[in-house]
């Protein structure tokens, strides 16, 4: 972990599927590495126990993209398209004992928006969203 403290948040790159994600920790101060360390690595880790839910989501992100959010003239996206873009995160954003986002890149499934995944407090899920 090469974890640095830019501007009143802890940042960090950690690889995945040979990929970088961002990971970006607001909440502590300055001289608290070791709780951001481990706040972080808790986080990830619930994060790749837990990946499985996020993919339950992608046959209503088809249904949702080929009814209501497809372009004119914009072939209709299969289930295994969406399932690929769901295992891409890009970043995580948490606030330290508040919850976390993450970030998935969407393939431009969804135009240039991002998949978003909000989780709160204890990990409870709160939504998701295009951002």
């Amino acid at each position: 972990m090469h974890l640095q403290y830019v501007k009143g948040s802890y940042l960090d790159e950690i690889e995945w599927n040979d990929r970088p994600v961002l990971f970006i920790l607001e909440g502590l101060a300055a001289g608290q590495e070791r709780e951001a360390r481990q706040y972080i690595r808790d986080i990830w880790q619930w994060i790749l126990a837990h990946r499985q839910q996020v993919l339950a989501y992608a046959p209503a992100l088809v249904e949702m993209k080929n009814t209501k959010w497809l372009s004119a003239g914009e072939p209709k996206v299969s289930l295994q398209e969406v399932e690929h873009c769901l295992q891409h995160i890009t970043s995580v954003h948490a606030t330290y004992a508040h919850g976390f986002d993450i970030f998935f890149n969407t393939c431009m499934l969804f135009g240039e928006r991002a998949l978003v995944v909000h989780m709160g407090k204890n990990y409870v899920f709160e939504g998701m969203r295009l951002a």
